[in-house]
C-alpha cells in the first residue's frame, strides 16, 4: 500500500511541474489572433490551426476565425474552417459567413469545406435542442 501510494505522489508531482495542470493563458487567442494578420500565409495558416485548438477558452478565438474565412489566402480560409469545426457547437455563430463562402468562394475546396461545417454545426444544433 505504502509504494502505490508514493507511486500515485510521484506522477501528480510529475503533472504538476511539468506543467500539465495548467490553463492556457487567456491571452494566447488574442496572439494568434493577431498573427492572422501577418504578411506570411503560412503564418496566417498556422495562427487559424492555433485559434482552432484553443477553442473556446478565450474570447478573441471565435470573431478572429471568422474574419479569416474573408483572407485572400485559400489555405488560410480553409484552415480557419477546420479550425471552426474544431472550436465546437459554439461556432454556429459563424453559419453566415460560411453560407457565403459556400455560395461565393472561387475555390471548389473552400466551397465544399464550408458546405460541411455547415452541416456539422446544423447536426450539432438539431442535437441540442
Amino acid at each position: 500500500m505504502l509504494h502505490r501510494s508514493r507511486c500515485l505522489l510521484f506522477v501528480i508531482v510529475v503533472i504538476v511541474l511539468c506543467g500539465c495542470a495548467r490553463e492556457q493563458p487567456k491571452m494566447a487567442g488574442t496572439k494568434w489572433a493577431s498573427a492572422l494578420h501577418d504578411p506570411d500565409a503560412n503564418v496566417r495558416k498556422k495562427a487559424a490551426f492555433t485559434l482552432g485548438n484553443i477553442g473556446p477558452s478565450d474570447p478573441a478565438v471565435l470573431p478572429a476565425l471568422i474574419e479569416a474565412l474573408k483572407d485572400s489566402n485559400v489555405d488560410v480560409r480553409y484552415e480557419a474552417i477546420l479550425a471552426l469545426l474544431k472550436y465546437g457547437p459554439g461556432a454556429r455563430e459563424s453559419i453566415p459567413a460560411l453560407r457565403e463562402l459556400r455560395a461565393q468562394d472561387r475555390d471548389a475546396k473552400v466551397r465544399d469545406g464550408a458546405a460541411k461545417a455547415i452541416e456539422q454545426l446544423e447536426e450539432d444544433k438539431a442535437r441540442r435542442q
